[in-house]
């Protein structure tokens, strides 16, 4: 189950850095420009895990 939980957080924030570089920042979120960027990359982590939790688990009830 932790392994489940570990795999997830990974995958989830290797696809919110790879959509953070394809989309950038998107949302404004803070007037400094650096914070924005890092609270963007944590909204792309936020929409990829429930996704990557499901995909996961998916997988390794298959195997």
């Amino acid at each position: 189950m932790a392994a489940a939980i570990i795999l997830s957080v990974v995958l989830s924030f290797l696809l919110a850095a790879a959509g953070w570089l394809t989309l950038g920042p998107r949302f404004k979120l803070n007037e400094d420009a650096r914070q924005n960027e890092i609270l963007n990359v944590a909204v792309y982590f936020g929409i990829a895990f429930p996704f990557c939790f499901a995909i996961v688990f998916f997988v390794i009830e298959r195997l």
